[in-house]
């Protein structure tokens, strides 16, 4: 048996994914950045936790990417 998906931990509105996994015959967890079916990241933890917490990071890393594929290079922030 592989990994065994446990939970969504966020979503993007571009697609991006992050999972959290666990391997019954192992003693670790996963984290998965998914895009569509490309995975994108992945890292083992000791700790569901520790996992989790490290997730929270990579969304604002991903989130902000997506925030400037979003703003054309042409845009500007209004002015006054």
């Amino acid at each position: 048996m592989g990994e065994v998906p446990l939970a969504r931990l966020w979503q993007l509105p571009d697609g991006t994914s992050c999972l959290l996994l666990k391997n019954p015959r192992a003693d670790n967890w996963e984290i998965r950045v998914l895009r569509g079916s490309e995975t994108i990241r992945t890292e083992h933890f000791g700790h569901p936790i520790v996992a989790m917490e490290e997730a929270k990071q990579w969304r604002a890393l991903y989130d902000h990417a997506v925030e400037a594929i979003r703003r054309s290079p042409l845009q500007s922030p209004a002015c006054c």
